[in-house]
């Protein structure tokens, strides 16, 4: 089995929402992972990860040599051919088509995630050390761990075992480049606090297979690609 590394200055964030449900209960079966500390990689008596950004910038990054460092650290029989990942606004958008492939590359490899924090990390260490670029959409948040993790359940639940019931990636949203429409379930007629009666069409209720598949067909919506 291949291995996901995570290198954070926050390894207490970890597992998070990896350490429940499907993801716990398949945990070492079907995937497994390891945390790096990136602090135990510090320079100096106080083991200092970031430094002041040249050209006067504002704010502080994660010096290249520590990441170095702690990407050397990674022992694994597949550690050289790891794929390398850093969750950046500057990178490429992270889509569906991209998960599928990066499914099928963590079966023949280990992955490892780098987690920026402050204003990110030294160029050098992403060009240098061979790691891509990707982004989980336009806006910032504080660290990569928040992205590691959308990353990793994306990637996660689709690795052969973690979900049982194969059936449940049909028609799922952005399979044939649609999101999927909406779903109900009981009580067929849901009577709210404010005196509504709001009733499931009748269509889905009636038994035809046919004219179910035909109504939701018709709900769901295309995906425009805004590439």
């Amino acid at each position: 089995m291949n291995k996901i590394f995570i290198i954070t200055l926050f390894p207490d964030l970890f597992p998070g929402p990896l350490g429940v449900s499907i993801f716990h209960k398949s945990f070492q079966k079907h995937w497994d992972m390891e945390i790096v500390d990136l602090r135990k990689f510090g320079v100096g008596k106080h083991k200092n990860v970031d430094d002041t950004v040249f050209s006067g910038l504002p704010g502080m990054l994660i010096r290249p040599d520590v990441v170095e460092a702690a990407l050397d650290s990674i022992k694994s029989d597949n550690a050289l051919n790891a794929r390398k990942i850093f969750l950046s606004p500057r990178g490429k958008k992270l889509k569906q088509a991209n998960v599928e492939e990066m499914v099928l590359d963590y079966e023949k490899r280990d992955l490892v995630i780098l987690c920026g924090r402050y204003e990110g990390v030294d160029q050098r260490a992403i060009d240098h050390l061979g790691f891509e670029e990707w982004s989980i959409g336009d806006y910032v948040i504080a660290g990569g761990e928040s992205a590691s993790f959308i990353l990793l359940e994306s990637i996660i639940r689709k690795i052969p075992g973690v979900i049982g019931n194969k059936g449940a990636f049909e028609n799922e949203t952005f399979t044939n480049n649609e999101i999927s429409e909406p779903r109900y379930t009981k009580p067929a007629v849901w009577n709210t606090l404010d005196g509504k009666s709001i009733e499931v069409d009748c269509v889905l209720r009636s038994g035809n297979h046919k004219e179910i598949e035909l109504f939701q067909k018709a709900q769901r919506k295309c995906i425009v690609n805004d590439d």
